[in-house]
């Protein structure tokens, strides 16, 4: 049985509605990274408050003291055992981007995914790779802020997560998982754009994410999107079961670069994944 076409419409009308008035129906994610949203808006927050908000959240606290003690951040392996100094070694956006992927990824666990618990698990891993990835072309090939293109992956396709939330107590409206990656492939980038916009987040977070599947020349990501781009598609090739096809120079570049970096890599993924 394939999805009613007049039923498949109205809900992403009824989805395009909400996100275009910033409400968002997205409860999970919102209310786990507001204490850390908040405090980082405040002035003169410092590292010693933000460690006590971090203290609240067990395994938010958890990852960042994984993080504190990566191999991205810590090449040296001086040991960071207390949060304030965690705190400090990682900064603050990075928490962010922590305080974001756990509440993902406890959405991915969630009751609520229900039947779709297959797909939301492959997203995710396939999100905290991009992420990664991210982290390290930044790191080895640009100047771009790598904490800022690791947050970029880590929300690259939080529409992908929103639609399955949005979809779990609508089960009428997709028959199988072929129809529900093909509505997740057609629609993530414009829903996961307007999520981030609902959240008020950067823009330029909110632009790379919108212009991720856009291709460009050159020898080397030049911008946030380019860096998505790139990690996205050395993830896919990685995850496809068929030899890689033609890469561009970039792609190239930065596969060789990912491959000479793996100890960092998966640092920051197992940081990202606890």
């Amino acid at each position: 049985m394939a999805t009613s076409p007049p039923a498949a419409h109205s809900f992403l009308t009824e989805v395009a509605r909400e996100l275009s008035s910033g409400e968002l129906s997205f409860p999970t994610l919102i209310d786990a990274t507001l204490k850390i949203r908040t405090a980082l808006n405040q002035p003169g927050i410092n590292a010693e408050s933000l460690a006590r908000i971090v203290a609240t959240e067990p395994l938010l606290a958890a990852r960042v003291l994984r993080l504190a003690n990566s191999t991205a951040l810590n090449p040296g392996g001086t040991p960071v055992v207390d949060l304030r100094n965690a705190v400090v070694r990682v900064g603050f956006g990075p928490i962010r981007t922590l305080a974001i992927a756990l509440a993902m990824e406890q959405l991915v666990k969630s009751k609520s995914m229900g039947q779709y618990d297959a797909i939301a698990r492959a997203l995710w891993d396939r999100c905290v790779d991009v992420a990664a990835q991210s982290f390290v072309i930044a790191r080895r090939l640009t100047r771009i802020d790598p904490h800022e293109a690791m947050f970029a992956g880590v929300v690259h396709n939080i529409g992908a997560f929103y639609l399955l939330a949005r979809l779990a107590d609508r089960t009428e409206l997709v028959s199988g998982n072929e129809e529900l990656t093909r509505l997740i492939d057609d629609w993530q980038v414009g829903i996961s754009h307007a999520v981030l916009s609902a959240m008020a987040l950067p823009d330029a977070i909110v632009l790379a994410v919108a212009d991720q599947e856009v291709p460009f020349t050159g020898s080397t990501p030049a911008t946030l999107a380019q860096i998505l781009f790139t990690a996205i598609r050395l993830s896919q090739d990685a995850a496809s079961q068929a030899a890689p096809t033609e890469q561009a120079p970039a792609i190239e570049r930065a596969a060789r670069v990912v491959a000479e970096s793996d100890q960092e890599r998966a640092s920051v993924a197992s940081a990202l994944t606890g």
